[in-house]
């Protein structure tokens, strides 16, 4: 039997925008611009015949079809990404090899602490001091945690650590987009959010 689908691509970007509520944010996400997101999204909403949003000057929300519509996309993401965990036994129990660079290392004490925890816990994280984009481009790295800075390609999460001083340390989390929400970095995201 032969399923009706959408636009694969366009389902990745309408479910990552109505998450973040944004092109931009989405965008990151998935390592594409915020214009390529919107034409997925339109290109998605023209095969559906429906709008999913309403596109506000400076956000977006969710039309009562979009809204309607992301559930049931959320599970299907959910369900593909645990049948290829239980059918890739190479990704099942693999460590996500995390770089931080050495200024994080020195200036976010409690960062460090809750990723050696993630390391010492059954999270699948192993730590590295180093902030060579290098080694993540040529896959010695899956993550690099480091003050600033993206490339193309890659997934960029930023994040507000807790410095030294008790105020916030603007950061990002650049990642293969591979590996970008998979059990592990969302568990490492959460983590570094706490």
């Amino acid at each position: 039997m032969s399923h009706r689908l959408p636009p694969l691509n366009g389902l990745r970007s309408f479910e990552a925008a109505a998450r973040h509520l944004s092109f931009a944010r989405a965008a990151d996400e998935l390592s594409v611009t915020p214009g390529a997101v919107s034409q997925q999204v339109k290109s998605l909403e023209g095969a559906l015949g429906v709008a999913l949003f309403r596109r506000l000057p400076r956000s977006l929300v969710l039309t009562r079809e979009g809204e309607a519509y992301l559930p049931a996309i959320e599970s299907a993401f959910a369900i593909i990404s645990r049948a290829t965990e239980l059918t890739a036994p190479a990704l099942h129990g693999r460590k996500l090899r995390v770089g931080v660079a050495p200024h994080i290392m020195k200036k976010a004490a409690a960062t460090i602490r809750k990723l050696r925890q993630a390391a010492s816990d059954k999270d699948g994280v192993t730590l590295k001091v180093t902030d060579d984009l290098a080694e993540l481009l040529d896959g010695r790295l899956d993550v690099l945690l480091r003050e600033s800075g993206s490339h193309p390609g890659l997934h960029v999460d930023r994040l507000d650590l807790s410095g030294a001083d008790g105020r916030p340390m603007p950061a990002v989390l650049l990642t293969h987009p591979g590996l970008a929400g998979c059990r592990e970095h969302r568990t490492l995201i959460r983590r570094l959010k706490e």
